[in-house]
């Protein structure tokens, strides 16, 4: 009796368990709120001030792109009392968070196709090491869950009445228009519309496509009126050092996590060359990269996953700031790697199968680990000597002028006082 009444809500229990366990590692944030840096200083900020018609269309021309999640976030965040809207921002990140999973455990995908898929792909997607506490409950950096969204959407199943399949362009839409990272997936859902010609993979297609432009647009806009040169020099290089940070961050610490990797390389490879330890890792990974070279031909699913986790590693290299590939710039490449590993074990037999699902426990064992206490920022998740907001608020309303502390204090703090807009340079161009 136990086993049917498992099998049969198997959904409803597995969602209610991811529910628990976002709770578990952020009760204090999801009931009390906080602004991450320029989700406060920025975005919020100039929607107070300077009202949400302003918010809506305000762009940060440091990214380059347009953020339709944060500013939306920020419009609603002024239509509470302000002792209140930092849970605004924090709610609206959760639902992004929350979608996903949805969609993981009860869509209909090529990709996820039994209850096991759904269980291990909900399980990486919020356990694993790439999901640093960086981006944790950020309406900025929720486009990277947007993201994840979009790549899952490529594999869904054409089904009319499903709710998913109706709601996909919007999600499209919306993803696109908050990040350019959905936009390098407009040639793949080319590619479902070349493949089976219908009204579902012409809306997605369509839709991203639309995104695509419009962020192509500002993008060129922002370089071609040279207003994308802060951090520019900083951020845009090519060296050695950022090309090890990421074999670091991404095809090891993906699936061995942080502490374990650094107690080998310490303990064991520290006399090394890291040459010499590049040259190892070239020599195990030539026969598995032969060995998968096989089922990259005969697996579309795995061909696209791994195609992506290419040029999403070009990307992060090249745009990661300094020298380091690190937090969000390594995640889409990291849940990229994990994927592709996945669907592997999906697909393979005997010892690889073995092998793949190994990488997948070590990695879940890891991210486990670090999910909440042990990681490098656990002031992003719990509240370490954070700061009270409404004693802030406070103190606000009695000197117009005070900076509000945010998180992660000491190193963050809000105005809301003056008529500039919180933006290097003054108030940004706008483009409509």
């Amino acid at each position: 009796m136990l086993t049917l009444f498992l099998n049969k809500n198997f959904k409803i229990i597995a969602f209610l368990l991811i529910l628990g366990i976002i709770f578990y590692r952020s009760p204090y944030i999801l009931l009390n709120g906080r602004f991450v840096a320029e989700e406060g200083s920025y975005w919020f900020r100039n929607s107070y001030l300077f009202g949400p018609i302003a918010g809506l269309t305000q762009i940060n021309w440091a990214s380059s792109y347009f953020h339709l999640w944060p500013n939306i976030a920020s419009v609603f965040a002024t239509f509470v009392p302000v002792e209140y809207s930092p849970l605004v921002t924090v709610y609206f990140a959760l639902l992004v968070k929350l979608y996903l999973f949805l969609f993981i455990i009860f869509s209909e995908s090529h990709f996820i196709k039994s209850n096991i898929d759904r269980l291990f792909l909900s399980l990486i997607v919020l356990l694993s090491p790439p999901m640093v506490a960086g981006v944790w409950l950020n309406t900025l950096v929720s486009q990277v869950y947007f993201t994840i969204i979009c790549i899952f959407i490529l594999f869904q199943k054409n089904i009319p009445n499903s709710i998913f399949n109706k709601s996909s362009p919007y999600i499209l839409l919306i993803s696109g228009l908050t990040s350019l990272l959905p936009c390098l997936l407009t040639p793949f859902f080319l590619f479902n519309l070349i493949k089976e010609k219908n009204k579902f993979n012409f809306y997605n297609f369509l839709t991203i496509l639309i995104c695509t432009f419009f962020q192509s647009f500002i993008f060129l806009y922002s370089y071609l009126q040279n207003l994308a040169n802060t951090g520019r020099s900083e951020r845009f290089i090519l060296s050695m050092e950022k090309l090890f940070n990421y074999i670091y961050n991404v095809p090891i610490k993906s699936f061995f996590g942080r502490d374990f990797t650094q107690y080998i390389y310490y303990n064991i490879l520290d006399n090394l060359s890291p040459f010499i330890i590049i040259g190892l890792l070239i020599l195990i990974l030539i026969p598995i990269f032969i060995v998968i070279l096989k089922y990259l031909k005969k697996d579309k699913i795995l061909l696209i996953l791994f195609l992506l986790f290419i040029i999403n590693t070009l990307l992060s290299i090249y745009g990661a700031k300094v020298e380091q590939v690190q937090g969000r710039f390594a995640l889409l490449p990291g849940i990229l790697l994990l994927l592709s590993t996945y669907r592997l074990f999906q697909i393979s037999n005997k010892s690889l199968k073995y092998i793949c699902i190994f990488l997948i426990a070590t990695s879940l064992l890891a991210g486990s680990y670090e999910f909440k206490k042990n990681n490098k920022y656990p002031q992003l998740l719990m509240c370490l000597d954070c700061p009270d907001w409404k004693e802030e608020v406070s103190k606000w309303k009695k000197d117009n002028t005070y900076k509000l502390k945010t998180w992660d204090y000491p190193r963050k703090s809000m105005s809301l006082y003056g008529d500039n807009w919180s933006f290097p340079g003054g108030r940004p161009l706008t483009i409509f």
